[in-house]
Formats: C-alpha cells, structure tokens, sequence
C-alpha cells in the first residue's frame, strides 16, 4: 500500500507544479498527509474543459455532482436550504487521471492539455 501511495503523491505532485493558476487545484499541507484517491480540480468552464480533454483521448470523471442539498435523500432535510458555495464547488469540479497504473508522463500529458485549455 506504501507504494500505490508514494506512486500516487508523485503523480500528484506533477498536476500540482505544472497546472496554471486557472485551475483551482488542491491546497497542501505539512500536516496533512493525502493519498490523492482523487485528483480533483475545480473550474468554472468545467465542461467545456472536461470536453477538451476527451477530445485529446484523456479522460476524467464528475465525482460528486449534486450538492448535498440538491440530493434526493435530502429532500424535506436540507432542499429548503441555500447553499450556493456547495453549488458552485458542485458545479465546477472535475476529477483527474491519477491511479498506480498512470505513469508521470501521462500526468505530464494531461498537465500539457489542460494548460492549452
């Protein structure tokens, strides 16, 4: 588990020194230690993006789309609620290629896409 671990904090560090600043992009911490199961960027033209990276055979994944109380098992809950931060985060985010099978250069590739985006 150490290595899928330290493989995938490699990869991550790749997306997080290469992407420009357009992309909201994880925050790191010294006293946080993440295994980026997910690599999860934010941006307001998220479909437009997640678009332009299938066209360049690279693809991504929505994990989360509904915010919480947009949820079918809130209702009578929290659907009266306003959340719009929720909703914007919902709205704009997008996951990206990162699992032990992924090479660094294929991060690269996707770093490269994204930036021409």
């Amino acid at each position: 588990m150490e290595k899928i671990t330290s493989h995938k904090r490699e990869l991550a560090s790749v997306y997080l020194n290469g992407l420009k600043s357009d992309f909201i992009i994880p925050q790191v911490h010294a006293d946080y230690f993440d295994v980026y199961h997910i690599f999860n960027v934010r941006h307001p033209k998220r479909d437009a993006l997640r678009e332009h990276l299938l066209k360049n055979e690279i693809k991504t994944e929505i994990h989360y789309p509904v915010a919480p109380n947009k949820q079918k098992a809130m209702i009578g809950i929290l659907d009266k609620q306003s959340t719009p931060i929720a909703e914007e985060i919902h709205q704009t985010t997008l996951s990206l290629p990162i699992s032990y099978f992924h090479s660094k250069e294929t991060i690269s590739k996707v770093v490269d896409v994204m930036n021409s985006f």
